[in-house]
């Protein structure tokens, strides 16, 4: 499997390859009132407005210097995640990726696998069920609102 990693803190994570649509500089982020707060607002990317999303903060990390804006496909919608910076492009076998224990996996559904690579530990995230149902709409709401002719 391969996988896209970034840092979050002190934290590898990793995210399948074929959710990535794109790695971006983070550039300007126009920050939109009335949204949840990890959606930290919008930027457009090549003609197309893209929510922009802090794992940092859905995770719990202070405040970091945010160098790259990783754009996934989250249950067909295109949605840029802050990250600290981007690492690297890996290949990890199957025999390399173990089950997250369970006390984790339960309360964190988009944290189900840990990947071994280079006796280091990468967590792996299920974007698909990464944001929240109300996270989710909100961000809908929020592009129909930027498609709106005012």
């Amino acid at each position: 499997m391969q996988l896209l990693t970034f840092m979050l803190g002190e934290v590898k994570y990793g995210i399948p390859i074929e959710h990535v649509q794109s790695i971006e500089e983070r550039v300007q982020v126009v920050g939109i009132p009335k949204t949840l707060p990890c959606v930290k607002g919008i930027m457009n990317l090549h003609g197309n407005i893209i929510p922009i999303y802090s794992l940092a903060e859905k995770f719990g990390y202070r405040r970091e210097n945010i160098q790259n804006i990783v754009v996934v496909d989250v249950n067909g919608m295109a949605i840029g995640f802050e990250v600290t910076k981007v690492d690297e492009i890996l290949e990890v076998g199957n025999d390399h990726v173990q089950p997250m224990p369970q006390m984790i996996s339960n309360s964190e559904k988009f944290m189900t696998n840990v990947a071994d690579y280079d006796k280091k530990l990468i967590v792996l995230l299920n974007v698909d069920e990464l944001l929240e149902t109300d996270e989710q709409n909100n961000i809908k709401e929020l592009l129909k609102e930027e498609k709106t002719p005012a």
